[in-house]
């Protein structure tokens, strides 16, 4: 039965501030950052717009670095809590920050901008046409500028079936599905592998100059075995070298691709 809005809020809500979006929002930021250091010496001040930006856990850690932040979120609930946040965190940048209530679909009617950098995560698995989508951000992207593309696993999704589900035949099926189950977007997210991401993104110009596994064994921790604090620690620190580690970041829950527009 598809959620009322009200529940679709609610349920936003309590996912976005959620330890392990926290945890993933950190490694993403760590992953990104150092792909940057080069467009940084050179631009300066980035010019940064997040799409699907949630309540804002990475770009604003963009903004207080002092570069130009736009968020583009279509879910109202999370959109007002990011500028809520943005106002308490940052009072002496808000001002230079923008906030629109639109989809990725809609960006080119509502602003003319270019961007140095592009965030895009957790956001294409619930676009009806991926292809349309990244050609917008194609369009909006400077020359040399990078995206950042976070998206559904669908290797760590097989995994999870396996260890977390305990279900060989739900796993087997994930091989060769296109969706997965999920409580927002009608029910169904679209399931992808780097490589099938990698197949819609170099028509369009784009190398991908890193790749990261995110939330490798987080979903397989009890972290109420731990004291307060010391499992958040510990599995940033694990995850930040199982993210970079050949051999394990093929089977985190999300993909990280790193992607510059030539």
């Amino acid at each position: 039965m598809e959620k009322t809005p009200e529940e679709k809020a609610e349920l936003l809500m309590e996912m976005a501030e959620a330890p392990a979006t926290r945890l993933e929002a950190e490694l993403a930021f760590r992953f990104l950052h150092p792909h940057l250091e080069s467009d940084i010496k050179r631009v300066g001040e980035l010019n940064v717009l997040d799409v699907g930006s949630g309540l804002g856990e990475v770009a604003l850690r963009f903004a207080a670095l002092g570069h130009k932040v736009t968020m583009l979120e279509p879910q109202a609930c999370l959109l007002q809590t990011a500028e809520e946040r943005a106002r308490e965190q940052l009072p002496d940048r808000t001002g230079l920050m923008r906030f629109l209530n639109e989809r990725i679909e809609n960006l080119e009617e509502c602003m003319n901008d270019e961007f140095d950098l592009i965030i895009c995560h957790e956001t294409i698995e619930y676009v009806d046409d991926p292809l349309r989508a990244f050609n917008v951000i194609t369009r909006v992207l400077k020359p040399r500028g990078k995206l950042s593309l976070l998206f559904r696993n669908r290797y760590g999704l097989i995994a999870h079936k396996i260890i977390v589900e305990e279900d060989v035949a739900a796993a087997m099926q994930t091989f060769e599905v296109d969706e997965f189950a999920t409580e927002l977007h009608h029910g169904r997210g679209r399931l992808y592998s780097d490589a099938e991401i990698r197949s819609l993104l170099e028509p369009l110009g784009y190398d991908i100059e890193g790749q990261y596994g995110l939330l490798v064994f987080s979903e397989f921790i009890d972290c109420s075995l731990f004291d307060e604090g010391e499992c958040f620690k510990g599995m940033l620190s694990l995850e930040e070298r199982a993210g970079q580690e050949p051999h394990l970041k093929g089977i985190g829950k999300f993909v990280q691709l790193i992607c510059s527009k030539s």
